[in-house]
């Protein structure tokens, strides 16, 4: 019962989640200048306005579709959890997908910090995320096939 209602828990994140990256697809440059100014009038700073917003904006663009990605199969791993389908094939290809999506937003990230340089630790932290997740995966896997082992033997 309290697993039922972590997973609803977690499926109404994901939700909120999938609801403001679609917020953020429609207002981020608009957010990165209004994050830019009100920086740049509280220090009295002089950044470089177009190496961040020509880092920034494309590299975010770049990974939405990673992260909408992402989001849908985690989504659907937690829909699987809560019809009690936990350790199953397609669980495990959701996690798998999910890691690469992270990689390929850690790749997209490490290029554009050529440009801005504090995107890198964007990138390493998706890059951590997916090694994280590949875990996940290969316990998920192991325990499907001891799952589908124990099926058999009974």
């Amino acid at each position: 019962m309290k697993s039922k209602n972590s997973a609803k828990i977690s499926l109404a994140i994901c939700i909120l989640c999938t609801v403001l990256l679609a917020v953020m697809i429609c207002t981020f440059p608009m957010f990165i200048r209004w994050m830019y100014f009100s920086y740049h009038d509280m220090h009295n700073e002089t950044i470089y306005q177009e190496q961040i917003f020509h880092a920034l904006i494309p590299a975010f663009y770049c990974c939405v579709p990673f992260a909408a990605c992402s989001l849908y199969m985690l989504i659907r791993i937690l829909m699987n959890i809560l019809h009690g389908n936990i350790f199953t094939v397609k669980n495990v290809k959701y996690f798998r997908w999910i890691s690469w999506c992270c990689y390929a937003v850690t790749l997209i990230t490490f290029g554009f910090s050529v440009r801005y340089m504090p995107i890198f630790v964007i990138g390493a932290a998706t890059g951590i995320v997916g090694t994280l997740l590949r875990v996940v995966k290969n316990l998920m896997q192991s325990a499907t096939q001891m799952r589908e082992e124990n099926d058999l033997t009974i």
